[in-house]
């Protein structure tokens, strides 16, 4: 079995009264993932969305990463559980950020942005279930 190591960390010397230095790692138990470089051509609900996970892809849990490759801040990629309904907003990611986040593996995941063809990577991480057809 294969593994995933996540690390996050968040520091500040001026943020809070005290030094802020929080840092965080899991690892992962996965056997597959991806990471694509892709353009989000829709910029509303279920016009043109970038899909990033289909419902039971993975089985037990699943992991998205995804960073928009926006440089100005207010280009956002939006996040949508699709599954649940058009405004079921799961990120709002700025130009220049990133997130990644446990997602509910049997849900639809979706992208739209602000601006037409906004780049984003994005990888998918867990264990696959080969009774689902991808494409």
């Amino acid at each position: 079995m294969a593994t995933v190591t996540a690390a996050l960390s968040i520091n500040s010397a001026d943020v809070l009264t005290s030094n802020l230095a929080l840092t965080v790692n899991s690892v992962i138990s996965c056997d597959s993932g991806s990471l694509i470089r892709a353009k989000v051509k829709g910029t509303a609900a279920d016009t043109d969305d970038k899909l990033l996970y289909k419902a039971n892809q993975k089985n037990d849990r699943a992991y998205l990463f995804i960073r928009n490759l926006e440089t100005e801040l207010e280009n956002y990629i939006y996040v949508r559980n699709e599954t649940e309904a058009n405004t079921a907003l799961v990120a709002k990611i700025g130009g220049g950020e990133f997130a990644f986040i446990p997602i509910a593996p049997d849900k639809t995941y979706e992208a739209i942005a602000t601006r037409v063809d906004s780049i984003i990577e994005y990888g998918v991480f867990g264990n696959d279930n080969s009774a689902v057809q991808l494409g």
